[in-house]
């Protein structure tokens, strides 16, 4: 069975892109893109590149198209999810351009319109019209368009796997939750009436403190004969205070052993959970983890391994994108291009993951500073080690172990 066609996308987004801009100005563009070949870097709301001026120095166009709202983006999901077709026309790669029709996206089109794209560009900061870089950026992006169309879901604010995920999660019988904001409610009203205060309770009367008793601490006690009874509610079971005081016992050892110098955790519980599934006396509570962490059996796998490979900044890493200024992944981009076995083909930055679809390579920006490469043999992102503060070493990490599986190793 052939593909889905993508071709409408490229079209139709070149038309919009060009619609206000004068028949010079799209010459100059078309003739930037045959002396260089940029790479180029796709966000949410906009999409740039670098190209070289005559003085010598490089000019930073933007690429601005207005994002769809929360709610928007909902409805269109949606829409998609709900047809009869939907894996075929939105579960892959190359999303058809059937799509392209906003009456297959609930009125609500993917395609931006000529008065939602916008330029800027640091080779003339004071012109408010498209210059040739600017919509060089834009006629790079509408040639990434004829072969798939997730760098125009990037840019128009949420990245394509997420209908992906939504769309295997269905397929498996288990839809997940659309993405919508809570529901705003109003406060009531305040009641123009008297309010008589509600009686104050009266303290339960505490049983008197015992005498002290007298205890020897000399002689030896004997061992608990038999299990201790079931502490009363709101008190944890048994089994839990235990696991709870052997990893407080371990934790506290951990610290002395190393001399404080122990990874600390990061923001949130999913990190210390991670670690505490990695030692014994958490391995019995992996159900409770899933449960808690939103997890099914392969998130879990793969949370296991990015705290193996990174410890717990990796396990944060792996279960929640963080914000990272956009210099970050601009100069991690540019270290890792000559690496790239398609260095032409688009790189996804969304939040703090940089996605080199054409290698199969994701690498994710952590809290400790460093990258941590991904691979997704499946269809799913899975850590793989290697993690390094410099990005070169992580790109070249996630290589090397798509090399091992393809050897078996």
């Amino acid at each position: 069975m052939s593909g889905p066609h993508t071709t409408r996308w490229a079209r139709a987004f070149a038309q919009a892109l060009t619609a206000t801009a004068d028949a010079a100005t799209v010459d100059d563009a078309k003739g930037l893109l045959t002396t260089a070949a940029p790479a180029l870097n796709v966000n949410q709301g906009f999409a740039t590149a670098k190209f070289p001026l005559p003085n010598g120095r490089v000019a930073r166009p933007r690429l601005l198209v207005e994002q769809l709202t929360s709610q928007q983006w909902a409805r269109l999901e949606d829409a998609i999810c709900a047809h009869p077709d939907a894996t075929r026309l939105a579960g892959g790669s190359a999303v058809s351009d059937e799509l392209a029709d906003p009456a297959r996206t609930a009125g609500i089109p993917l395609l931006p319109a000529p008065h939602d794209i916008s330029h800027t560009c640091t080779c003339t900061p004071s012109r408010t019209t498209a210059c040739p870089h600017s919509l060089a950026v834009g006629l790079l992006l509408a040639a990434r368009l004829r072969t798939a169309a997730a760098p125009l879901f990037t840019l128009r604010g949420r990245a394509h796997h997420h209908l992906k995920k939504r769309l295997r999660a269905g397929s498996m019988g288990t839809p997940l939750p659309r993405q919508s904001p809570p529901p705003h409610t109003e406060p009531p009203a305040p009641a123009h009436h008297e309010i008589t205060p509600a009686p104050r309770p009266v303290p339960a009367q505490l049983p008197p403190i015992p005498q002290p008793a007298d205890l020897d601490l000399t002689a030896p006690h004997p061992v608990l004969a038999g299990p201790l009874p079931e502490p009363p509610a709101p008190l944890l079971p048994l089994p839990v205070l235990g696991a709870l005081a052997d990893d407080a016992a371990h934790r506290a050892q951990a610290l002395l052993d190393h001399d404080n110098d122990v990874p600390p955790l990061c923001p949130g519980t999913g990190s210390d959970v991670a670690r505490f599934l990695s030692l014994p006396h958490g391995a019995p509570f992996r159900e409770q983890a899933m449960a808690h962490l939103g997890l099914g059996t392969v998130g879990l796998g793969h949370l296991t391994l990015a705290h193996i490979h990174g410890g717990p900044a990796g396990a944060a890493t792996y279960l929640e994108p963080s914000t990272v200024d956009h210099d970050v992944l601009a100069r991690a981009q540019a270290d890792i291009q000559p690496l790239r076995p398609a260095p032409t083909a688009t790189v996804e930055c969304e939040d703090n993951r940089l996605t080199d679809s054409a290698a199969g390579v994701q690498l994710r920006y952590g809290p400790d500073g460093r990258w941590y490469p991904y691979l997704a043999p499946y269809g799913t992102w899975q850590p793989v080690p290697g993690p390094s503060a410099d990005p070169a070493l992580a790109y070249r990490a996630a290589r090397r172990a798509i090399r091992a599986k393809r050897h078996g190793r």
